[in-house]
């Protein structure tokens, strides 16, 4: 292993991300922010460098949006007052401005404004962004400067940014998923992934670094079939048990949340227009409640569908819920929404694709079923039944203590060899 530079009275490690990591945004945010919190833990003198053009609002705190006191924060195309950030470049500008309404919003006037940008009716899945010319010209300098003894990259698509460090560096990629396999599970479903990658265009890029960070066993496996001669590390995402004690309602409830990524609407769709007839059928009482931005794409007069938009504090709907449920059918890689479902000591019934990367136990809080007769039946059976009910949440708390921070910690620093 290359050792940090012994004139240093830290290590320098850079984290080098496309978008702000914002806790509870959505899980690809949610793990990345995992490895803010490792490095600033762990007493590295710390540098989050975000590469793309995607920012909360035209004027924003990122250390207040982050979360995090010892991380420099290092944003491109901004202007810095005081602990403010003024987004300067025009095409970060209108994002922003965009992102800040359907944050602002709510309701009725956020539903127009993502039907406008075609939202319900988007087939296409972007999965991320190679550096531009732009990019590089900006970073590059930076990256050089710093010359950090660590260096952890957000996916493949920035493995541009390796050309830019010294050879000291140990370079680590946050795989994030296995992305010529999300390619052809989206083509699948009739969905277009942007950009396309194959799997020698992903060997290629992984190949490049160190080590790489998989997301669960399974990717690990996967990983190393592709680039049998590197390093690979599973760290699974850390989440922190929030159990909540559940409040009786007047109507029975199931909760789902959801970004609006194609994929999910997509899986929500199908839900709604194969198993919740089925259910309503026999329970017209069930009420399903709808988190998160893939309720924007639904008819909000669907009968027993409550849609709440993106909601900052998941543990009210959590409280009054009687499960959950992921109805995904496209996709790869570890569903961190499910640990969220977890965390709140929520089972949950999902597909074969949502339960991937969730290691099988005898205790375990899933129900799985693709056939729409089958999940109908499963959510019959675990509303109908209190004490099955009871088992479920307490295999949900046990289950999730698999994904302790501390756990999460140890894999790092065993990838680190520290």
């Amino acid at each position: 292993m290359t050792m940090p530079n012994a004139e240093r009275s830290r290590p320098i490690a850079v984290l080098l991300c496309e978008d702000l990591p914002i806790p509870g945004l959505n899980g690809y945010s949610t793990y990345n922010h995992a490895f803010v919190k490792y490095l600033e833990a762990r007493g590295f003198e710390g540098h989050l460098v975000i590469s793309g053009p995607r920012l909360p609002a035209p004027l924003f705190r990122p250390r207040s949006r982050v979360g995090c006191t010892a991380l420099q924060i290092h944003l491109p195309g901004t202007v810095r007052l005081g602990n403010w950030h003024l987004v300067a470049s025009p095409r970060a500008l209108v994002r922003s401005v965009y992102r800040w309404l359907l944050d602002s919003l709510g309701g009725a006037w956020a539903r127009r404004l993502a039907n406008w940008r075609g939202i319900s009716q988007n087939k296409t899945a972007i999965i991320g962004r190679y550096l531009n010319g732009t990019d590089l010209r900006r970073l590059n300098p930076m990256l050089a400067r710093l010359a950090p003894d660590y260096v952890f990259v957000d996916t493949v698509f920035r493995a541009q940014i390796l050309d830019a460090l010294p050879p000291r560096t140990r370079k680590l990629l946050i795989a994030h998923d296995v992305f010529h396999k999300r390619c052809a599970s989206l083509a699948a479903r009739g969905m277009t992934a942007l950009p396309a990658v194959s799997a020698e265009q992903e060997q290629a890029l992984a190949g490049r670094f160190d080590v790489l960070l998989a997301i669960s066993d399974e990717d690990a496996r996967d990983l190393r079939e592709l680039v049998p001669a590197a390093r690979i590390v599973a760290v699974p995402a850390p989440v922190d048990a929030r159990p909540v004690e559940q409040r009786a309602v007047a109507e029975p409830r199931i909760l789902y949340l959801g970004s609006r990524a194609p994929h999910n609407v997509d899986g929500l769709r199908w839900f709604l227009a194969n198993v919740w007839p089925l259910v309503r059928k026999v329970r017209q009482d069930l009420v399903l409640d709808v988190a998160g931005e893939a309720g924007l794409a639904l008819n909000p007069d669907t009968p027993g569908v409550v849609i709440h938009g993106r909601v900052e504090d998941l543990s009210e709907l959590a409280g009054t819920a009687q499960f959950a449920i992921n109805p995904v059918r496209a996709g790869s890689g570890m569903k961190i929404k499910m640990l969220d479902y977890f965390a709140f000591g929520l089972p949950c019934i999902t597909t074969g694709v949502g339960a991937a990367g969730f290691p099988p136990s005898a205790d375990s809080p899933l129900g799985i079923s693709d056939d729409p007769t089958d999940f109908a039946a499963a959510i019959l059976q675990w509303s109908g039944d209190s004490q099955l009910r009871a088992r479920l949440r307490e295999n949900a708390r046990r289950y999730v203590s698999r994904f302790s921070g501390e756990s999460f910690f140890a894999h790092l620093d065993a990838a680190l060899e520290l």
